[in-house]
Parts: C-alpha cells; sequence; structure tokens
C-alpha cells in the first residue's frame, strides 16, 4: 500500500486602509523546488478572517496543501 506525506504552505496577506495586499509569499517562485522534492500541489484552501463591510469575502490566508509518496 502506498503512504504519502503532506505538507501545508500557508500564506497570509493583511487587508485595510494601509495594506499593499501583498502576499507573505511568492508561491510560483516555489512552486519549481516543490516539484523537483516530488511534491505535488492537491488542494488550496481560501480563508476569510477581515471584518467590515468593505472587506467581507476578501481572502486573507490561503493553505496550499502537497502530497507526495513516502520514501
Amino acid at each position: 500500500m502506498q503512504k504519502w506525506e503532506y505538507k501545508i504552505i500557508t500564506c497570509k496577506r493583511n487587508i485595510g486602509f494601509f495594506s499593499d495586499y501583498k502576499w507573505d509569499k511568492d508561491m510560483p517562485s516555489l512552486l519549481p523546488a516543490l516539484g523537483e522534492e516530488g511534491w505535488e500541489l492537491v488542494n488550496v484552501v481560501a480563508e476569510c478572517s477581515a471584518w467590515g463591510e468593505n472587506n467581507s469575502g476578501a481572502t486573507t490566508e490561503e493553505k496550499w496543501i502537497f502530497k507526495r509518496l513516502k520514501s
């Protein structure tokens, strides 16, 4: 039976009046190295923790979930 290991990378960004709305990690630049290590992206889960009518529904955090065969 195959056994898997998992990696979760959390990306966050602040939103609001004084924010630049940028993510704290540049995931596209991380993906090639993760692929070389055998990691496969299986899901991205978006979450919103912002309050206020101007921010409702804004994605403030993403969890990038990867898997690879356990060696």
